[in-house]
């Protein structure tokens, strides 16, 4: 999903690309963090469940995980609505600000807080990391794309006079730089490229 914002936010400054093959691209990596941000839902509640019963401070953990892992949840969904609604066409300006820039500048935001949370946390369910301080480096860097994105969207604001964005340039550096942040963020929970114990001999 990260590859596929840098990608939509680079195109524009390749001749002969169409917006419309831009939009696709925007909405199929917005489909996968979409996905993405679901299974940590999903992740969130199974952590809550299991420890419901255990100390307090346990307890605690796995709230606040799985707020934050809910807080992302519905940031991608309103990704994956403003993303929709720019495949849409023939919609008013005031339409636009509705479907497309209002759920992405809101959206950003929930990641920015769900981003937040995870770092307040020794261990946040987004990298499942033996080291707390690596964990929270990694939250860090969600927190700077997140907010790149929420600068991405200000600068994506249409002007009702032009029917353009305000800063169009500021829109896709901030969704370049934000992609590239959580691109960065989301190496170490990649599966290893070799296995233990694959390919060696009993």
């Amino acid at each position: 999903g990260s590859v596929l914002f840098a990608a939509g936010a680079i195109l524009p400054l390749v001749p002969q690309v169409s917006d419309e093959l831009i939009d696709i691209i925007y909405f199929v990596g917005s489909s996968l963090y979409l996905i993405g941000a679901s299974v940590q839902v999903v992740q969130g509640r199974r952590q809550r469940l299991n420890d419901r019963r255990g100390p307090k401070n346990v307890r605690s953990f796995a709230n606040r995980n799985s707020l934050g892992a809910g807080v992302q949840g519905f940031g991608a969904i309103l990704f994956q609505t403003s993303m929709t609604g720019a495949l849409l066409s023939q919609l008013s300006i005031g339409q636009q600000e509705a479907v497309i820039w209002a759920p992405d500048l809101i959206g950003a935001i929930c990641f920015v807080t769900a981003s937040s949370i995870f770092y307040s946390l020794h261990y946040p369910i987004q990298h499942r990391s033996q080291d707390p301080e690596e964990a929270r480096f990694l939250a860090l860097l969600n927190i700077i794309g997140s907010a790149f994105f929420v600068l991405s969207a200000v600068g994506a604001y249409i002007v009702p006079l032009t029917d353009q964005p305000i800063y169009p340039f500021i829109a896709n550096l901030g969704t370049l730089v934000g992609a590239v942040f959580f691109f960065l963020s989301s190496i170490p929970g990649l599966p290893p490229r070799h296995l233990p114990g694959v390919g060696s001999r009993a």
